[in-house]
């Protein structure tokens, strides 16, 4: 476990990019915290991490997901409006081992085969900083 304390946007980015730099390119990535919590901005700093445009990073709260290329492939999911029971309906496992799969509300995700074995990046807000715990 690894615990960062983040005092800025650019600090989360930051460390999701360095974060994102030590992936193989096939794992799965939860994402917990509250609204406005950060979780989008991590992911914009994995995709820094994954040779990705982080400008092309926008959260697919209604898309469900939306695929991102470059030198390895970026899944971004989000849950927040999707039901526990649809999410064998997304063909997630389809996407295994193709790239990373970051999930925003990744508790929505815990009981998913898919998501066992997973990394968890949990985002705690502070009053004027960001504690970023990182599980493996």
């Amino acid at each position: 476990m690894h615990e960062y304390i983040s005092q800025s946007e650019e600090d989360t980015l930051n460390i999701a990019r360095q974060f994102a730099q030590s992936l193989e390119g096939d794992e799965v990535v939860l994402i917990y915290g509250p609204l406005a919590s950060g979780k989008t901005v991590f992911v914009k700093g994995m995709a820094m991490g994954l040779g990705i445009d982080e400008n092309l990073v926008s959260s697919p709260t209604f898309t469900i997901m939306n695929i991102y290329s470059g030198e390895k492939l970026l899944f971004h999911l989000d849950l927040y409006r999707a039901e526990e029971k649809e999410l064998s309906l997304l063909g997630i496992e389809d996407f295994l081992g193709m790239g990373v799969l970051a999930v925003e509300w990744g508790e929505k995700a815990e009981a998913q085969p898919w998501a066992r074995g997973s990394i968890k990046v949990k985002i705690k807000p502070g009053p004027k900083t960001r504690l970023i715990v990182i599980e493996r």
